[in-house]
């Protein structure tokens, strides 16, 4: 049974956060149907999972959120970045994303693409902003770490392999499939983790441990995701379900069953709380989390 405190933490936390996202995009100086798509894109739905967990992070070192807010908007304007670029004709061609339709639906492919693009770019001028007051080797380490997991190296090589697996000569083995999971999913979340250690000033054994558990959160939430994808509800999930096996997705369903998956989200839920634990901080929050999105069903 989910504990409701989290979804009041997740809800809480969307509110500060979508407040921030606002004032920014507002700030911007761009063509008015630009910013109308990247609001569109990034405002209304999602739970800002990957925020939620650097801000709760960077909370644990007694972080402020007039710091750890600006890495919180950039993480979630690329993942949104990611997500607009994934239903893409091209891509995955989906017409229904976070409950509403998706951005090239609304908006045109070509306007897609241009506001796509846009969120990513914003998202590293969030990062560099004055206003931003940290450490400025950190923050270079931030941004340095930033464009690695959202560059060529990482989502965008994520979606590379994701679409490549969907090839039916392709075979698809256990280390391809975590290979693809890691890049599309698990690195995002693993900067989160990894940033809120950093702006605490966390010791070098905690940031790799930090960051250990942000490559298993990842994981975990893919491999949820793709038991949704089977077992979930479209109301619920707020896009098309079933699609999986229709496209030849690259899931941990494809190599195994989907018995073996839920084994699996037990296997690692259990070994990120016991990590979470051996931590000297108070982690009750975060391993609240890991429950949540064990048990999730959208």
């Amino acid at each position: 049974m989910i504990n409701k405190s989290i979804q009041t933490y997740l809800k809480n936390h969307k509110i500060f956060l979508d407040r921030s996202i606002l004032e920014y995009l507002n700030r911007l100086s761009a063509p008015k149907e630009i910013k109308d798509i990247m609001s569109y894109a990034v405002l209304g739905g999602g739970k800002r999972i990957r925020p939620f967990l650097l801000a709760e992070t960077a909370k644990l070192y007694g972080v402020s959120s007039k710091v750890y807010k600006y890495p919180c908007m950039a993480v979630e304007l690329a993942h949104c970045f990611s997500l607009v670029y994934d239903d893409l004709p091209c891509m995955d061609d989906d017409d229904l994303r976070r409950g509403k339709a998706t951005v090239h639906k609304v908006f045109n492919e070509a306007n897609a693409l241009l506001g796509g693009a846009s969120l990513l770019v914003y998202s590293f001028n969030l990062l560099s902003l004055d206003s931003f007051k940290i450490n400025i080797k950190d923050k270079v380490k931030i941004i340095s770490n930033f464009s690695q997991v959202t560059g060529a190296a990482g989502v965008l090589a994520g979606q590379y392999l994701d679409l490549l697996a969907e090839n039916k000569n392709f075979k698809l083995t256990m280390n391809k499939f975590k290979e693809i999971q890691k890049k599309k999913t698990s690195l995002l979340i693993a900067f989160s983790t990894l940033t809120g250690a950093i702006l605490g000033k966390a010791n070098k054994k905690e940031q790799n441990e930090i960051y250990e558990i942000g490559l298993l959160m990842g994981s975990l939430f893919q491999i949820q995701d793709d038991i949704l994808d089977v077992e979930g509800n479209e109301k619920e999930m707020g896009k098309k379900v079933k699609k999986d096996k229709e496209l030849n997705k690259a899931t941990i369903i494809r190599i195994k069953d989907i018995n073996y998956a839920k084994k699996e989200v037990k296997r690692i839920g259990f070994k990120i709380k016991n990590k979470l634990l051996a931590i000297n901080k108070n982690t009750e929050k975060l391993i609240t989390l890991t429950d949540f999105l064990m048990q999730r069903t959208s």
